[in-house]
């Protein structure tokens, strides 16, 4: 698994969010909430699990995926309110969110090391 791109996927929600914005699109928020949905997710609830749960570094990196999914549910439901501002402002250097993916490639990173890929 190249955990660097699987990462670059989830940051590209981002991206995706500044679109949605931009162009007022509705987004599935129930998704983007579920942290097994996404190549990385899928990665880390199977093969990662098989292989890697017991080494120290896969759970905070489980914990840190979640929460990148929390975070970011909640800025595609302010899109899907409408709340564009807020939206935009959810997504900004230093929120939650921006936190929460800086997490999580510090965990991949721990991961990668401890296990080797």
């Amino acid at each position: 698994m190249d955990l660097r791109s699987v990462y670059e996927k989830d940051k590209e929600l981002k991206d995706k969010f500044i679109a949605a914005i931009e162009s007022k699109w509705q987004l599935d928020d129930s998704i983007i909430a579920k942290s097994d949905r996404c190549e990385l997710g899928a990665w880390l609830s199977g093969e990662a699990e098989r292989k890697y749960k017991f080494l120290k570094s896969y759970k905070p990196c489980i914990e840190a995926h979640d929460a990148f999914h929390v975070q970011a549910s909640k800025v595609a439901r302010q899109i899907n309110l409408g709340e564009y501002e807020s939206a935009k402002a959810m997504i900004a250097d230093g929120t939650p969110f921006y936190k929460s993916l800086a997490q999580l490639g510090v965990a991949l990173i721990a991961l990668k090391k401890d296990a080797k890929l």
